[in-house]
């Protein structure tokens, strides 16, 4: 199965092999701390966490560069359904536009196509798309930030229906064939291809780029047409990804017109693209009501929850709290990692098919509710608390999943590395924050300032290597045994392996 095109975040597997009070004589934990001698007097302890469930208000945004969602999962009985709405424009990237009308001879059909980039879910699971025209003008990216969150002022106008198709995430293996009349003319993969209606269509393509027609300007062409909306309808357990900006997306005109040097009549087509200038949003709905989630949001306020809940934006995130870390003594510490682990596996399809996270991010919470980076770990050189201009070195901070056995069960476990911080606490009374652990799709840090030119200041996306994004819109979700599970094999734990001075 394959979910999304991304490479998977690879990652070592930390094996503990540690009493309390006694010596640790080989040990791949924190190899590049623990000194490199055998026999020495390392101890280890476990701290106790807090950590609770929080819904918080979503401000996410999508950039016009990244993979935009269409499709549905009903009924997740973790997270409860999930839906999401495509808007965008496809338009001409100059004005006036002209199709040459004096040569053609007949119209013949219009096809809107999209680039595929991949699905989360059940890859079986048929997925209705229906296209329609979008009730009001949208815009497209601002020089400050993008305009809509993931809760647009959007929606479908149904009276206006433009087309629809059914597919499985399986089916955009398959190759289509594109034909111009009788002859083959290319073969494709990997694309969304909703024939039009042809009434709407040939309205479109036959507008003049004279007078008050919606080829004259762009003004002139928003009020003709406002933009698409491609919403999900029926039952389904997918989500559709697609690159707005991809090279294959646009509106594809099929017609046919007279060849002047030879006064033969061939089958030609013209495109309308989708281009910067192109208005975009999402609008992705969460309905949790009944779900799991809901009946562990009341935990108990001194050992926090049994059981914990991440799902990608919008979605869910975890606070935590660590009391221990005010009274920890000076020492040496040489390794400190925050363990996660999964609750239990999926079971059965398709909810086997809702995949964790690829990573997990742990950052802390400054006076007044700001967040930043860990310090020093989230840059092991310096005590740095924004994201490096190189990136995140998750080999050493953690925080991609890995799969291990856990009692006999093959769970997903995350682990992060809060060495060189904690190491501050004791030593130099640094404070104690509070942390939140989430499986965000960008972070925005008020104090910081982005190295890239594209982004908004302050807006951090989370990327894996290849500068492939880690965690899109709503891939992505887990259940976590939390800091009050009775398992001590599962439960949230800090454990610390330390030296005594």
């Amino acid at each position: 199965m394959n979910r999304f095109l991304k490479p998977g975040a690879s990652a070592l597997l930390l094996v503990l092999l540690a009493a309390a009070c006694t010596k640790i004589e080989n040990t791949t934990l924190g190899s590049d701390l623990i000194p490199s001698v055998d026999n020495i007097n390392t101890f280890d302890t476990v701290l106790e966490v807090n950590a609770f469930n929080v819904i918080p208000p979503d401000s996410t945004r999508m950039f016009i560069s990244e993979p935009h969602v269409a499709g549905a999962i009903d009924n997740d009985p973790l997270f409860g359904s999930s839906r999401s709405t495509l808007f965008f424009e496809l338009k001409p990237n100059l004005y006036p536009y002209t199709i040459s009308l004096d040569s053609i001879t007949a119209f013949d059909s219009a096809v809107l196509v999209l680039d595929y980039a991949g699905y989360y879910g059940d890859s079986v699971s048929p997925v209705r798309l229906r296209l329609y025209e979008a009730d009001r003008k949208m815009y497209a990216d601002s020089n400050v930030r993008p305009n809509y969150t993931l809760q647009p002022d959007l929606a479908a106008n149904t009276s206006r229906f433009w087309g629809e198709k059914t597919m499985t995430p399986r089916q955009f293996r398959d190759t289509i064939e594109i034909k111009r009349g009788d002859s083959l003319y290319k073969k494709v993969n990997r694309q969304l291809r909703i024939p039009l209606n042809r009434s709407l269509a040939e309205a479109l393509f036959r507008q003049d780029s004279s007078g008050t027609g919606a080829f004259k300007s762009d003004s002139l062409f928003k009020e003709y047409l406002k933009g698409f909306a491609l919403q999900c309808e029926g039952p389904a357990n997918a989500l559709l990804y697609f690159q707005l900006n991809g090279a294959n997306t646009g509106i594809e005109f099929y017609y046919r017109a007279k060849v002047l040097s030879t006064g033969r009549i061939d089958t030609t087509s013209t495109r309308m693209p989708f281009s910067s200038l192109c208005g975009h949003a999402m609008k992705f709905d969460r309905n949790r009501s009944g779900a799991e989630i809901m009946s562990f949001m009341n935990p108990d306020p001194n050992k926090g929850s049994t059981q914990l809940y991440i799902q990608n934006a919008p979605g869910t995130e975890v606070k935590i709290k660590i009391p221990g870390l005010q009274s920890l003594t000076n020492r040496i510490i040489h390794r400190a990692e925050l363990r996660v682990t999964e609750m239990s596996p999926n079971g059965s399809t398709p909810y086997s098919q809702l995949l964790p996270p690829t990573l997990l991010y742990l950052d802390v919470a400054d006076t007044g509710n700001i967040y930043k980076g860990i310090p020093y770990d989230m840059a092991p050189l310096t005590n740095y608390f924004c994201f490096p201009s190189s990136g995140i070195e998750y080999f050493y901070f953690g925080g991609p999943t890995r799969l291990e056995m856990v009692n006999g069960e093959p769970l997903a476990r995350y682990y992060m590395n809060m060495t060189r911080y904690i190491q501050g606490v004791v030593t130099r009374k640094e404070p104690v924050f509070e942390f939140r652990l989430s499986s965000p799709y960008y972070l925005w840090y008020q104090n910081c300032n982005s190295n890239n030119f594209s982004y908004p200041t302050n807006v951090f996306r989370l990327v894996t290597s290849g500068n492939q994004i880690a965690n899109l819109p709503g891939n992505g979700r887990i259940r976590l045994a939390g800091s009050n599970h009775p398992d001590p094999n599962k439960k949230m734990q800090l454990r610390i392996i330390y030296s005594k001075l």
